[in-house]
C-alpha cells in the first residue's frame, strides 16, 4: 500500500506537483548576517478548499434579493387580510370598487397621472442602480465611461418626465380626496387629501431637478476622467501617469489637480443619493394616494358571491409570508463573514429550496386568481379590479426565478473559482520564531557548586532547525502536505540534507500533515536528540521522479 501510495499516485502526478517546488534563488543575509527567507515564485500561493469565496457580484445580487423579499412581504401584509398577528382571514383576490369615471380612480386624481409618476420613479431609480453597479464592478475605463453616459441619458429622460408630471399636477393637486359610499342610500361622502397631492407635485419637480444635476455632473466628470474607479488591472505607475507633470506636458494632456477626483466623486454620489431618495418618496406617496380609492365588500355589493373580504386564501398568505421571510433571512445570513465551504453550501441548498417554494406559491396564487376572474362581477355599480393581485403573483415568479439564478450562478457557474487562494507577498518568518521555549534543560539538570549550593543556571533553550515550511494541497488527493520552503545555510536542516521542495511526511513515528503537527513535533523534541525524517523528494527536469528518503536530523538549541 505504501509503495503504491508513494510511487504510484505521487509518481504519476509529479509533473503537476513540480510547479509547487521550483528552486529558489541564492539567499541573502541581513546586516547581522542572518539569512533572509526568500520565497520561490511558485510557492507564494496557498489554496484551501475548506474555505469558500463568493463571486464579485454576490453582494449586489443578495441586496437585490433582499429588496425583492421585502417587497413581497409588504404585499403579503397588505393583501393578507390580517385581523391581528394570530388571525388571518381568507378572501377573494379581487377588489370591488364603486365605478364612477376614470378621473376618480386614484383618490380623485386621474389614473394616467399615477402611471406617469410610477414610470418617472422607476426611470430615475434605474440609472442610479446602474452607476452603483458599474462603480462596484469596476470594468475598464472606456466601458465605465459608456455606462455613465447611458445613465446620464436616462436621468435626462427622468428630468423631462418630471417636468411634464409637475406641469400636469401643479393645478389640480387639491383634487386629491378620499370618498365613502353609504351602503343603503348610495350617497357619496368625500374628504379632501390635498396635502398629499401637493406632496407628490413637489416631489415631481424636486426629482426632476436632482436628475438634471446628476446627469450633468456624470457627463462632465466622466469626460475629464475625474469620476471613475481605479481599474484593478492597472498598476500604480499606470494609474498615476497623469500625475507626472513631464508626462502631461509631453503628451499635451490636461493636468490633474490633486483631490479634484475625490470632490467630484462625492458630488456625483450625493446627487445620485438625492435622486434615488426623491424617487422612492414619490413612488411611496403615489401608491399611498392610490390606496385612497374606495373598496367595498358585503352581500349588499356582491349578492351573488357574497364577498366579505378582499385578499388571498389564508393558506397562500401563510406560505408566502414564511417563504419570503426565510429568503430575507438567508440573504442576511449570507452577509455573515464566515467563509467555510460547508456553511456556504448549506445556504445554497436552502436558497434552492425556497426558490422552488416561490414557484409553488406562484402556482397556488395563479390558480386562485383564475378562479376569482371566472366569478361573475356584481351588477351593482361596482368594478372588479385585479391588478394589485396580479402584481403579487408576478413578484412570486420573479423572486423564485432570481433565487434560482443566484444559486446557479454562485454555486454552479462560479464554483470552480470559489476556492480561496492566499497570496503571500512578504517572506514569512521562520517557523521556529513562533515556537515556545523548550523546557530543557530543567531543574534536574541544574548545576551545583561543590558545597551543594545552586550554581549559575544555563539559560533555557529552544529548538532551532533552520527550516521554513508551508502547507500545500495535493493536486489530486486534496490532502494537506508540509513542504520545505527555505533551508538556512549552516543549520541542522542543511546538515541533515533537507532541500527546498521536500515533503516532510513523518517525524520519527509521528505523521506530519500540517504546520501545526510539525511545530508540535519540533517543540516536543529534546535538545541534542536525533530524529528520523521521512521525506518525499521530487526530481527536476522533463522526466521527474519521486522517491522516499530518510534523513537523520540533530535537534539543536539556542538560548531563548
Amino acid at each position: 500500500w505504501y509503495q503504491r501510495r508513494v510511487h504510484g499516485d505521487v509518481h504519476q502526478n509529479t509533473s503537476r506537483m513540480a510547479e509547487f517546488f521550483a528552486p529558489v534563488p541564492p539567499q541573502q543575509v541581513d546586516e547581522f548576517g542572518k539569512p533572509i527567507p526568500v520565497l520561490a515564485e511558485n510557492n507564494v500561493v496557498e489554496t484551501d478548499y475548506r474555505l469558500f469565496r463568493y463571486s464579485k457580484f454576490s453582494l449586489p445580487f443578495l441586496i437585490f434579493l433582499l429588496l425583492l423579499s421585502a417587497t413581497l412581504l409588504m404585499l403579503t401584509f397588505w393583501q393578507g387580510g390580517f385581523g391581528n398577528v394570530k388571525f388571518i382571514r381568507s378572501g377573494i383576490p379581487r377588489d370591488l370598487e364603486p365605478w364612477r369615471n376614470d378621473d376618480d380612480g386614484d383618490g380623485g386624481l386621474p389614473r394616467g397621472r399615477r402611471n406617469l409618476r410610477i414610470a418617472l420613479s422607476i426611470i430615475a431609480i434605474v440609472p442610479v442602480a446602474l452607476v452603483a453597479l458599474v462603480y462596484y464592478a469596476n470594468p475598464r475605463p472606456k466601458l465605465q465611461r459608456v455606462a455613465y453616459f447611458v445613465a446620464a441619458f436616462i436621468l435626462l429622460v427622468a428630468f423631462i418626465l418630471g417636468i411634464i408630471a409637475f406641469a400636469i399636477d401643479v393645478g389640480d393637486f387639491n383634487d386629491a380626496r378620499q370618498c365613502m359610499t353609504d351602503v343603503v342610500t348610495r350617497r357619496l361622502t368625500c374628504e379632501s387629501r390635498g396635502a398629499y397631492g401637493a406632496t407628490v407635485t413637489a416631489l415631481d419637480i424636486i426629482l426632476a431637478i436632482f436628475a438634471l444635476i446628476s446627469a450633468v455632473m456624470l457627463i462632465l466628470f466622466s469626460r475629464d476622467d475625474t469620476f471613475k474607479h481605479k481599474h484593478v488591472a492597472w498598476t500604480d505607475q499606470q494609474y498615476n501617469l497623469t500625475d507626472d507633470p513631464h508626462f502631461v506636458e509631453e503628451l499635451e494632456l490636461k493636468p490633474v489637480i490633486p483631490g479634484r477626483d475625490t470632490v467630484h466623486k462625492a458630488l456625483v454620489f450625493l446627487g445620485l443619493l438625492a435622486t434615488i431618495i426623491s424617487a422612492i418618496l414619490l413612488l411611496f406617496f403615489t401608491i399611498y394616494i392610490h390606496e385612497f380609492r374606495e373598496r367595498v365588500t358585503g352581500p349588499q355589493w356582491d349578492p351573488i358571491n357574497r364577498q366579505l373580504q378582499s385578499g388571498w386564501d389564508k393558506q397562500n398568505t401563510r406560505l408566502r409570508l414564511a417563504v419570503s421571510a426565510t429568503t430575507a433571512l438567508l440573504c442576511l445570513l449570507s452577509f455573515v463573514p464566515y467563509p467555510h465551504r460547508v456553511y456556504a453550501y448549506v445556504l445554497g441548498y436552502l436558497f434552492f429550496l425556497v426558490g422552488i417554494a416561490h414557484f409553488v406559491i406562484f402556482g397556488l396564487d395563479v390558480s386562485d386568481l383564475v378562479d376569482a376572474k371566472d366569478l361573475d362581477c356584481p351588477d351593482t355599480g361596482v368594478e372588479c379590479v385585479f391588478h394589485p393581485y396580479n402584481a403579487t403573483t408576478a413578484f412570486d415568479f420573479i423572486n423564485g426565478l432570481m433565487v434560482l439564478v443566484y444559486v446557479l450562478y454562485e454555486f454552479c457557474a462560479k464554483n470552480s473559482k470559489s476556492t480561496v487562494t492566499v497570496h503571500r507577498d512578504l517572506p514569512a518568518a521562520p517557523l521556529e520564531e513562533f515556537l515556545p521555549a523548550s523546557g530543557y534543560p530543567n531543574a534536574d539538570w541544574a548545576p551545583v557548586n561543590p558545597d551543594g549550593t545552586p550554581a549559575l543556571a544555563a539559560p533555557p533553550l529552544r529548538p532551532l532547525l533552520g527550516v521554513e515550511v508551508i502547507e500545500i494541497e495535493h493536486p489530486v488527493t486534496n490532502e494537506l502536505n508540509v513542504s520545505v520552503l527555505n533551508v538556512t545555510p549552516g543549520s541542522a536542516s542543511e546538515a541533515a540534507g533537507l532541500r527546498v521542495g521536500d515533503i516532510i511526511s513523518r517525524w520519527d513515528e509521528i505523521p506530519i500533515r500540517s504546520k501545526a503537527d510539525f511545530a508540535q513535533a519540533v517543540n516536543s523534541a529534546p535538545i541534542g536528540s536525533q530524529v528520523i525524517l521521512q521525506v518525499i523528494r521530487q526530481g527536476h527536469g522533463l522526466t521527474t521522479t519521486s522517491a522516499v528518503e530518510y534523513l537523520k536530523l540533530a535537534v539543536r538549541g539556542v538560548p531563548v
